[in-house]
């Protein structure tokens, strides 16, 4: 078994490696035609356990890997074995024994990945980077999905070496911070992608510390973004938007509640770049949300050219070299940033006692705001207390599966449920109010008459869900 540092880009435009190889002053790469089949079970079992399991014949050889991602998107496990022919080797007390038990025995050939390889070792006096441009075609079902993607692997030296590569080649063709393995983008052939892709609960135990929590939540965050800025890159797909803004909140959430050991000028600049390229974003899903109401023809008319407009304007911003760089910088910052040498907390805090601190502050914080439903100036205290939900909400789910055994997980699932209702009911008053003022700013005027909503009705709705949450019974 080894552990492989590893970073993936994405070009974000036609790419050329041959090119790439004269910028970077390279000698000529090494090519390889390498062909790899995927399994898995019928029900997909060792996708949903996080494990990838392929042959790959290599030359005359045919190599058997088992990768995992355990370690984050960026540290993989790795168990490699040469096998006879194409079929798995399955042994006793292997990971994927393990993980599958009897259900081993119905391992099958889910996809096939052909890749057009061009290797070369980037050596220096600190580090070997071995760089890899990949040109993939993935198939099953009679169906292919062609993609490029660029692999920077550490075989020696420190992680710090392979970022400063990464930045080297944004310099000089535009590419995206990659999160997803070659099997995660074929996988989507059998097992196609609903609209959007939601935040997944982070497989965190009672044996992790505080910093390697807060390393696997921000990754797990910077996948969520990722994966829905790729489906935004050909459709103005509505879901796909709002479930960006969701990673971006959540984003600067975490960055909120790791402050305390984490501390420092990145996270200011991280938390503006943030709010930035989400404000990008909002103008795009404002219009979404008032395209479910009902609007005479000239408004309708005008609203979907508005939201033509807004998408090209989101999707400028997600492309643009600012907000590229920003991905890169978050994942070196939790990758390899200072604080995970110089904080004790790190080590020696367990993950679960720093989530129960963490949720206890939000929850007193909410308590604290509760007078802001009702009264003069609602609006904008409302408006404060859906931030301070929103950060409870995250950091609850954040750390869901420290609390998920017994009492403990109902407890946690009802106390989610009434948060989730209170953002709901406050996020539709919030629409209603800002709807007038979104109308104006795009100019338009309609005859039909916006219903305005009860919302005495609806902050009565939130008095009810405050009073849940704090009459909760704690888990944390």
């Amino acid at each position: 078994m080894g552990t492989e540092f590893e970073l993936k880009l994405s070009p974000v435009t036609p790419f050329d490696g041959d090119a790439l190889e004269g910028l970077l002053g390279l000698g000529p790469a090494r090519q390889q035609r390498l062909r790899a089949i995927y399994f898995d079970t019928p029900s997909h079992h060792l996708a949903k356990l996080g494990y990838a399991l392929r042959i790959r014949k290599e030359g005359r050889d045919h190599i058997q890997t088992v990768k995992a991602g355990g370690g984050g998107p960026f540290a993989r496990q790795e168990w490699e074995q040469r096998v006879q022919g194409t079929m798995p080797v399955v042994q006793a007390g292997s990971p994927v024994a393990e993980a599958l038990g009897e259900t081993a025995a119905t391992l099958m050939p889910m996809f096939e990945v052909i890749t057009d390889r061009q290797t070369w070792l980037i050596t220096d006096s600190d580090a070997d980077i071995e760089m890899v441009v990949d040109r993939c075609v993935a198939t099953a079902n009679e169906e292919s999905l062609p993609f490029v993607e660029i692999e920077l692997e550490l075989k020696r030296g420190k992680p710090d070496a392979v970022f400063a590569l990464a930045r080297r080649i944004g310099r000089l063709t535009p590419v995206r911070l990659g999160m997803l393995a070659k099997s995660d983008r074929a996988r989507r052939l059998v097992q196609p992608p609903e609209g959007a892709e939601k935040a997944r609960l982070i497989k965190l135990t009672d044996a992790h510390s505080a910093g390697e929590a807060c390393q696997l939540i921000v990754q797990d965050c910077l996948r969520h973004y990722r994966d829905n800025e790729e489906r935004l890159d050909t459709d103005d797909n509505a879901a796909a938007l709002h479930q960006a803004r969701v990673a971006l909140r959540r984003l600067r959430s975490a960055l909120v509640v790791f402050r305390p050991i984490a501390d420092g000028k990145a996270l200011r600049r991280f938390a503006d770049d943030l709010r930035w390229l989400a404000e990008q974003l909002g103008r795009a899903r404002d219009i979404d949300v008032l395209l479910k109401h009902g609007w005479d023809k000239k408004a309708l008319a005008r609203l979907n050219d508005a939201r033509d407009l807004a998408y090209a304007h989101a999707r400028h911003a997600m492309h643009s070299q600012l907000a590229r760089e920003l991905m890169l910088d978050l994942a070196e910052w939790v990758t390899v940033g200072k604080w995970t040498r110089r904080h004790r907390t790190l080590r020696s805090e367990k993950a679960k006692d720093f989530a129960a601190r963490a949720i206890n502050h939000l929850h007193i914080k909410l308590a604290a705001h509760r007078d802001a439903v009702g009264g003069e100036g609602a609006h904008e205290a409302v408006h404060e207390l859906r931030k301070i939900i929103k950060k409870l909400r995250y950091t609850v789910e954040f750390f869901a599966m420290l609390f998920d055994k017994g009492k403990l997980r109902k407890a946690r699932i009802r106390y989610l449920a009434a948060l989730e209702e209170l953002q709901d009911v406050l996020g539709d008053y919030n629409d209603r109010v800002m709807m007038p003022r979104l109308l104006t700013t795009l100019g338009i005027e309609t005859e039909d008459k916006q219903e305005a909503g009860d919302d005495t009705l609806s902050l009565a709705q939130a008095k009810h869900a405050l009073r849940q949450i704090e009459e909760a019974d704690r888990f944390w």
